[in-house]
């Protein structure tokens, strides 16, 4: 009878070996250990020089490390091995964001959809950049191609929102951050863009409200600020004050943080008014200073005797 053969050596050593460290790389990139990584990677790199997922490791390796220009090269390796890998084309366009070569950025994203044009991230990803070359016409298109394979999903709802609302198309950019929420109601991102939003055309209250409600899930600097703009726009110099007052203990470098809070100060030393809670209608006096002005009177008039 013949024994069975043993299947630990079914491979190549080398194969082995190149799975190995392959592996190790992996373990060592999730366990924060650059240089173990490296080595491992080294070591796969020797063995199979065409190696286009070690290369892409690697590439993740070095950005993560902070070496931009390494990443590149690596990924570009890793695209000479196999230039369809999507992987390595995002991984390209990331890097290539973070050195501020936004155009290179879109011309990767374009080489991926064009023979991935389903890719709903690259196409969210190209749209953000040419939001960021003010390409906002051709930003809302890359919207429009997700929200035509996905009519639910929030973030190209909010993003084609403020692509129209640099455009100044403010009622079409509501409607698309209405959409963002309506699909997801914590969707923070969406809630910052109605607070720009209704400060931008002067409905400080409701500025207001939206930004407590998204802050009250994740705190930013810049919504601090925009509550602070809104605070000022109804006197409330108090409040302007502690919002200008949290934004730069958050971001001590925002100039217009600064700005605003000596404007919040001086303020304070002629007028400051406080109305209460925005969503609690009614709670103060008819004839109060601005009343007259507040976008939410209307209903105020519903539950106020």
């Amino acid at each position: 009878m013949t024994p069975a053969p043993d299947t630990t050596q079914r491979f190549l050593p080398s194969v082995d070996r190149l799975e190995s460290a392959l592996h190790s790389a992996r373990r060592a990139f999730e366990r924060g250990d650059t240089e173990a990584a490296l080595g491992q990677l080294g070591a796969a790199l020797r063995l199979k020089p065409e190696y286009d997922a070690a290369w892409f490791l690697k590439g993740a390796v070095l950005q993560k490390a902070g070496d931009r220009e390494g990443a590149l090269d690596a990924f570009m390796q890793a695209l000479k091995c196999n230039g369809d890998s999507k992987e390595a084309w995002m991984g390209l366009a990331s890097v290539l964001h973070e050195l501020g070569r936004l155009r290179e950025e879109a011309e990767a994203y374009d080489r991926l959809l064009a023979f991935d044009p389903r890719s709903l991230e690259a196409w969210i990803d190209k749209g953000a950049v040419l939001h960021e070359l003010q390409d906002y016409s051709a930003a809302i298109k890359c919207y429009e191609e997700v929200l035509a394979r996905r009519p639910e999903y929030a973030p190209a709802w909010n993003n084609k929102g403020a692509a129209l609302l640099r455009l100044g198309q403010e009622a079409e950019a509501a409607r698309c951050f209405e959409e963002a929420l309506h699909f997801d109601p914590d969707y923070v991102d969406a809630m910052a863009n109605r607070t720009y939003l209704y400060e931008k055309q002067g409905y400080h209250g409701e500025a207001v409200l939206w930004a407590d409600r998204a802050l009250r899930i994740r705190e930013a600097p810049g919504l601090w600020y925009a509550k602070g703009l809104a605070h000022l726009g109804l006197l409330e110099s108090t409040l302007a004050i502690r919002s200008f007052d949290r934004t730069l203990a958050l971001d001590p470098t925002l100039k217009e943080a600064k700005a605003a809070l000596r404007r919040a100060t001086a303020m304070r030393e002629n007028s400051d008014f406080y109305r209460g809670p925005y969503e609690c209608f009614g709670t103060h006096l008819a004839g109060d200073p601005g009343c007259e002005e507040c976008e939410i009177r209307p209903r105020c008039r519903e539950v106020t005797p």
